[in-house]
């Protein structure tokens, strides 16, 4: 099989190779530079102790997954709510207040902020 390139397919293919050839040699200067240890016959080598974070350092599970923070205040939500009633839509609003869609339908569907609520006005009844 024979397979034909232009000159600048060549041209992409040699910078390409370059780049790679670059990075090898990266590579290899920082192994070089690394310590090889045979844990078999080494001995208990004195390390120096680890100093600890401080609790404010410290990530928490919740604080990894993005829990916990807020992109948005209680008066945005509401207004959020009032717009999402109002018939707007979910992309429109999320791109206003740079927040994922899923943000707002999770404000949409109650799964967040439904501490938030819009005052319903209160029925009325009339008395015959």
């Amino acid at each position: 099989m024979l397979t034909i390139f232009s000159d600048t397919q060549v041209r992409a293919l040699s910078d390409s190779i370059s780049t790679i050839h670059k990075h090898l040699a990266e590579i290899e200067s920082v192994l070089a530079a690394s310590q090889t240890v045979n844990f078999e016959s080494a001995t208990a080598a004195k390390t120096a102790p680890v100093a600890k974070k401080a609790k404010s350092q410290v990530k928490t599970h919740a604080s990894r997954r993005g829990r916990g923070r807020r992109a948005l205040t209680a008066k945005q939500v509401l207004e959020i709510k009032r717009r999402l009633a109002a018939g707007d839509g979910a992309t429109a609003i999320s791109r206003d207040y740079k927040v994922h869609l899923t943000t707002i339908n999770c404000i949409k569907t109650g799964k967040t902020w439904k501490h938030v609520a819009l005052q319903q006005p209160a029925a009325v009844t009339v008395h015959a």
